[in-house]
């Protein structure tokens, strides 16, 4: 059998690169300076010169070599250096954060296929995207409101990995969070938003989907489920060893609160290491509770206390309608509360907010600052473990809120969650990230 690690080794060598010679390429869609110690670079594949492009080909491979989601026994079968060109296209979108001494930490693709043009995301017989030619097109039976959007609006997000050789250095997964976060923010822009309307690819639940909800992004995903490739299929081991879910999202479910989140992990992300770690960590009591607006909702199987609209509204809006009627009514163990600026709200309760807005304050050594806003398709989750990262949690407006026990909130929850195909071993936070921000 192959050795997987010798292979990457020499996947690594043709890898060689100075990728901080790119930041001030021409028809760079971002070039961002340092941040603690990570640079930023968005372009696409025609703004690269070929021997970065070729360096990224092969960090790519030794990279999920290493992560053992290619067959080692294919890899040098074939005599692989690199991956496939032949699956990158001039129009596909590369996200590179660099260290210091201009080595990759972590990398993303937004990518197409060619031949979208003309055709709806529902056409049949357009070009598929690489996660349609794994998973088939059929999970797209309960997807709704997508079909009429042109093809060349939606992309597939692949490739989003970091350095494997250095998975204790913090460095690495800063730069995993500054690039989501500045491609999340950059697909929004008035520049941006009119060419990317919907992105589909894959996931694991338990690690990708939990991502995507600490950065407040809902999708329409669904039941995880094993794959299983031709062999000889290099990556045949991802799908066959690790429960895959495809997904989509839809870039008009980004709304306030999304945008609110982001700027509060930028903050975290601007602040110093020790801080950084302690506000990611306080963040995971900030709960996005939107779902995608994207996902037909199974029906309810069993009888429950909850209304109908509190368990398939994809909108928490019209959930918190369902779920404060129910309160008022006392049919819920949750009680309806309103409140004037100034007056806190419990720390010890969930909090899920249905009007208005509050504002999260911590600890800092010259004083309070703002750790969260959180407003409608926002509950606060306290973890008692957490509790003294809460300095005060008040409503800055007029607010309606609804207050229950952790038990009874995570009750509700799994059971919204099921009827969505979103939950996941976890309920909140981001693990992997949480634990590389403290290393």
């Amino acid at each position: 059998m192959a050795d997987p690690d010798q292979l990457a080794a020499r996947a690594f060598r043709g890898a060689e690169y100075d990728f901080s010679r790119l930041m001030n390429i021409p028809d760079a869609m971002l070039s961002r300076g340092d941040r603690h110690g990570v640079r930023l670079l968005i372009a696409p594949t025609r703004a690269l010169p070929d021997a970065a492009l070729d360096a990224i080909l092969s960090w790519r491979l030794g990279q999920y070599l290493l992560t053992r989601f290619y067959d080692a026994d294919v890899v040098a079968q074939q005599g692989l250096t690199q991956e496939d060109a032949r699956g990158v296209h001039a129009g596909d979108v590369h996200g590179l954060a660099i260290d210091a001494d201009g080595d990759l930490l972590t990398y993303l693709t937004l990518k197409q296929p060619d031949g979208l043009e003309g055709y709806r995301y529902a056409s049949a017989d357009r070009p598929p995207f690489p996660c349609e030619e794994v998973h088939g097109r059929g999970w797209q039976g309960a997807i709704v409101d997508a079909g009429d959007i042109p093809a060349d609006q939606c992309w597939e997000m692949a490739r989003f990995v970091t350095d494997q050789r250095r998975r204790d250095d913090p460095l690495i997964h800063r730069g995993a969070l500054e690039i989501a976060l500045i491609a999340a923010r950059l697909a929004c822009r008035p520049a941006y938003s009119t060419r990317v309307k919907l992105v589909t690819g894959d996931l694991d639940p338990d690690i990708a989907l939990r991502n995507l909800r600490y950065f407040f992004i809902p999708v329409a995903t669904f039941a995880p489920h094993q794959v299983r490739l031709p062999e000889g299929h290099p990556l045949r081991p991802r799908y066959a060893d690790h429960p895959t879910s495809p997904f989509i999202a839809n870039a008009g479910d980004m709304d306030w609160a999304t945008f609110v989140r982001w700027a509060d992990i930028d903050l975290a992300l601007n602040s110093g290491e020790e801080e950084t770690y302690l506000r990611f960590l306080a963040l995971r009591q900030f709960v996005s509770v939107k779902e995608s607006s994207l996902k037909r909702p199974n029906e309810p199987q069993e009888a429950s206390q909850y209304p109908v609209e509190a368990l398939t509204s994809a909108s928490s809006l019209g959930a918190s309608d369902a779920l404060w009627a129910s309160a008022l009514k006392g049919a819920i163990p949750w009680r309806a509360l309103a409140l004037g600026p100034g007056e806190a709200l419990p720390r010890d309760r969930v909090s899920w907010i249905v009007e208005g807005f509050a504002q999260a304050l911590t600890y800092r050594p010259e004083g309070l600052a703002h750790l969260a806003g959180i407003g409608p398709e926002v509950c606060f989750v306290p973890h008692e473990s957490l509790a003294a990262s809460i300095a005060s949690l008040e409503a800055a407006t007029p607010l309606r809120v609804l207050t229950t026990t952790r038990e009874d909130f995570e009750n509700f929850w799994r059971q919204r969650q099921a009827l969505f195909e979103t939950a996941s071993e976890k309920l909140y936070g981001m693990t992997e990230i949480l634990r590389a921000a403290k290393a």
